[in-house]
């Protein structure tokens, strides 16, 4: 790894330590600060990157006076770096902060240098079928929310990224595929949020209902490169099942787009780890408009260990007239859970999924999957 590659990882793991200075120096300087913090080595798997390993860490920031304030939600930060068996970079930091005043700042901040893949655009595409091309990028994400009342908030969603697109195979699938973006640049985008938060925890909810939706426009007039608009409704709903021990969660998720003028590596997508656990790869199944849904039951088991089945389903198309029952994935699987922290219920998650046409996959991850 060169020196040019290794200063945005520095920066970075730079930021992370800064973040967690300034927590614990809030902490210790009043009283009724409660700070949990912990941190892990890291082991996993999933099928972007084959085995992987680094440190995770895990921090959560309590205000008891702030307990009174019916805007009152616990601030959370977790930041990790992975090295991956297929030379990899993948480094993060996931910041939820509430302020006193009922703020919410959401940042989601990442740095990947990602030999990826590509199968194409579209619901047909083929698990066996891919190109491998490297996506170096930069990104900054979330919303800046304030409440309207206890439950409601509005504001602005964010997302600005860069990538870095290199070896792509002359004369192969992806450069041959008419696809946007293939060079890489600068996507800005910014649009109105709106966030309804009813969950009686931000950390593991077993009661209560989160609903976000909003649209983030990108525009060459924000300093991008690409015009086009991004619409997402995220609806999540808790509830128990016969004990507090076991909760079921629900979740419908819909990202549609317009224009003409969007990169491939930004459209919508079914894969991943917090999505339709248990396709081979996230980038399988892209296209301009996705939705899914999904079920989750999560049951505590003994100490800290906890137990989850799953289950979902879901369609890309490249317009909001294509979708069709026969082209949904679906997919189930099973997961394990560790509390991380002793006396918050943060949770490191391993899961593993299948499909209904032959496919799995295998993760590793933090917090739940919704």
């Amino acid at each position: 790894m060169n020196k040019y590659r290794l200063k945005p990882i520095l920066l970075l793991i730079l930021l992370m330590l800064v973040s967690i200075f300034s927590a614990f120096s809030q902490a210790d300087t009043t009283k009724t600060k409660k700070t949990s913090f912990a941190v892990y080595p890291a082991l996993g798997s999933s099928p972007e990157t084959g085995f992987m390993y680094g440190i995770i860490a895990f921090m959560v920031l309590k205000d008891k006076d702030g307990e009174a304030n019916e805007f009152y939600r616990p601030t959370s930060i977790s930041p990790y770096f992975l090295y991956t068996q297929k030379k990899q970079v993948l480094s993060a930091l996931d910041i939820d902060v509430y302020l006193k005043n009922g703020l919410n700042i959401n940042t989601i901040i990442r740095y990947f240098n990602f030999p990826d893949f590509f199968y194409g655009i579209g619901n047909q595409t083929d698990p066996d079928h891919r190109e491998l091309y490297t996506d170096r990028f930069y990104r900054v994400s979330g919303r800046v929310m304030k409440p309207v009342n206890q439950n409601l908030f509005v504001g602005l969603l964010y997302d600005l990224q860069y990538n870095d697109i290199r070896k792509v195979i002359v004369g192969g699938d992806l450069e041959n595929s008419n696809a946007i973006g293939i060079d890489g640049g600068r996507n800005m985008g910014i649009g109105p949020g709106l966030l309804y938060d009813s969950r009686n925890s931000t950390l593991y909810p077993t009661d209560g209902t989160f609903l976000n939706a909003g649209i983030t426009l990108f525009n060459e007039g924000f300093a991008g490169q690409y015009n086009y608009a991004s619409y997402l409704l995220d609806y999540r709903k808790y509830m128990k099942l016969l004990s507090k021990k076991n909760i079921l969660a629900l979740q419908f998720r819909a990202n549609f787009t317009s224009g003409t003028n969007m990169p491939f590596y930004k459209l919508p997508k079914l894969g991943g780890d917090d999505r339709l656990r248990g396709l081979s790869h996230k980038n399988l199944y892209i296209d301009r408009q996705s939705y899914f849904l999904q079920a989750e039951v999560r049951q505590e088991l003994f100490w800290r260990f906890g137990g989850v089945v799953f289950a979902g389903m879901g369609d890309v198309a490249s317009g909001l007239g294509d979708f069709s029952w026969n082209n949904n994935r679906f997919i189930y699987g099973l997961g394990g859970r560790f509390q991380a922290l002793k006396d918050e219920k943060m949770n490191i998650r391993l899961d593993i999924g299948f499909t209904d046409n032959g496919q799995s996959a295998f993760y590793l991850s933090v917090r739940e999957a919704f």
